[in-house]
């Protein structure tokens, strides 16, 4: 009969190099899925995109009373319109 000690120095590189490939095998697939699945998700948010179009239209920007564009780039203060209507 075949001793165990001899067994297990032959077995024990087998075995590691399958494992270590399965691992490698693994490891690939799992980066294929999430680069397929990433370029499906690409794909679905532009298909949505040009059936759905923008979510909403955009109006266009009216011009301060008195004609003249605004200088500042602030936005008003809530009580500021307040402010000026009770003085």
């Amino acid at each position: 009969m075949i001793s165990a000690p001899i067994v297990k120095k032959v077995l024990k590189p087998v075995v590691r190099g399958a494992v270590k490939t399965s691992v490698k095998l693994a490891a690939d697939a799992r980066r294929a899925a999430h680069e397929v699945n990433e370029e499906l998700y690409d794909i679905a948010a532009e298909a949505s995109a040009e059936v759905l179009g923008p979510k909403e239209p955009q109006a266009p920007k009216e011009e301060p009373a008195g004609g003249q564009a605004q200088l500042s780039n602030k936005k008003p203060r809530p009580g500021a319109a307040k402010a000026k209507t009770n003085a």
